[in-house]
């Protein structure tokens, strides 16, 4: 018999507590466990009741698994670190998907938060949904293959799209840049294609939960992430959850009004910030200055290198998204706001801008306005593992073989 055959309602009780703050926060030390609200000699015995079954593993050191394979983003402390609790990472896997524009990215994260493969596939942006899922079946079956894992060792599958889901009906909508997606239920469609359990959302709000989980806002409760990509979204973690509003369209800076007469969005309103900051607004700007439209890429690389043109539409970019900051600011005052995605490599070229932009329209304009810094896991993998992390984090809707 396992040892956690055995027992209490109780102990039962106090062992899903401890396995749901790991899920929670990756690996803690025994002091961090027993701040959930156990006491120390709870916190010891069912530690040793999970070690011995095989469920929980001792790790050393004060950096735990991170997508980019440098640490988790918890800070270093001066002095031995402690021995680390985590979840024994052959427990089982969460699959990650990104389903982007141009793009289809999978990633497998074990239950340890250690991202353990990941792959991108260039795709047709008017594939059929159902065809882009079956693509999505056989990458699935690639990576696991290549990560010694099965089938039905996968937790479930997050998927992230470009676009609010309706948190009411589950459909995409309208602002969905994917259009063969809009009015479907991404949700449903993939459990029937993939026969997995499956939890679909807002790319920006995945990616605000990876840079929550491995990245610059660990530990917070209160912080918001900005996503740049095809448009500009917003992923606002409150109270240490993720806020996406009573209809599911909370963060979508991108249809914000920067300019009253400005340029008509594809939203159908006019001066919206993604007419002015995203990353086709700022290329476009280029044509007469350069002899050509660069990528996004290029800009930032020739930014970089001192190209006036180029320092000078980024910055613009930034004072734009500045203006959207501070009236986010007003609103909900964040602990930190990360700027990710396609933008972020910018980095002092347009935050220092942003940062200026929104100093000069806070409300508490010198005294508490939060800091504003690039996001620390790379715009390749960041909201595909964000999807991953809504899965891993997720202890009722995607339960570990461990009770």
């Amino acid at each position: 018999m396992s040892p956690l055959d055995s027992g209490s309602a109780q102990r039962s009780a106090n062992r899903s507590r401890v396995i749901h703050a790991l899920r929670q926060h990756g690996a803690m030390s025994r002091a961090a466990l027993a701040e959930i609200g156990l006491s120390r000699s709870t916190v010891a015995s069912v530690v040793g009741e999970l070690i011995e079954a095989g469920a929980v593993v001792e790790v050393g050191g004060a950096n735990g698994p991170h997508p980019n394979g440098n640490g988790n983003g918890s800070r270093s402390k001066a002095g031995r670190p402690p021995t680390l609790i985590g979840l024994k990472g052959g427990l089982g896997v969460a699959v990650g998907v990104e389903i982007g524009n141009g793009i289809v990215r999978i990633a497998i994260c074990d239950v340890a938060q250690a991202m353990l493969r990941h792959k991108t596939v260039q795709v047709d942006e008017q594939t059929s949904p159902q065809d882009t899922l079956l693509l999505v079946d056989r990458l699935i079956d690639e990576l696991l293959e290549q990560t010694g894992f099965r089938r039905d060792e996968v937790i479930g599958v997050g998927i992230a799209m470009p676009g609010p889901i309706q948190r009411r009906t589950g459909l995409t909508g309208r602002a969905c840049t994917l259009k063969p997606w809009v009015g479907l239920d991404p949700r449903l469609l993939a459990e029937h294609v993939l026969g997995l359990p499956v939890h679909a959302g807002n790319d920006a709000n995945l990616a605000a939960l990876a840079e929550m989980t491995w990245g610059a806002a660990r530990g917070l409760r209160d912080y918001a992430y900005i996503y740049t990509a095809t448009g500009i979204g917003a992923g606002f973690v409150m109270d240490g959850r993720l806020y996406v509003g009573a209809n599911g369209t909370a963060g979508e800076i991108g249809h914000t009004t920067i300019n009253e007469d400005g340029l008509v969005c594809a939203c159908g309103g006019r001066g919206c910030l993604n007419t002015l900051a995203n990353p086709d607004a700022i290329t476009d700007q280029l044509w007469q200055s350069h002899g050509r439209r660069p990528s996004i890429g290029e800009v930032i690389s020739l930014a970089h290198q001192g190209d006036a043109g180029c320092r000078r539409v980024l910055a613009d970019a930034g004072r734009h998204i500045g203006v959207a900051m501070a009236n986010m600011y007003n609103l909900l005052d964040p602990e930190l706001i990360v700027l990710g995605g396609s933008l972020a490599p910018a980095g002092d070229i347009l935050i220092e801008p942003l940062r200026q932009s929104m100093m000069r329209r806070a409300i508490h304009a010198g005294e508490a306005v939060p800091d504003v810094v690039a996001g620390e896991i790379g715009i390749d993998v960041v909201v595909v593992v964000g999807a991953a992390a809504a899965v891993l984090r997720d202890a009722n809707r995607f339960p570990l073989p461990v009770r």
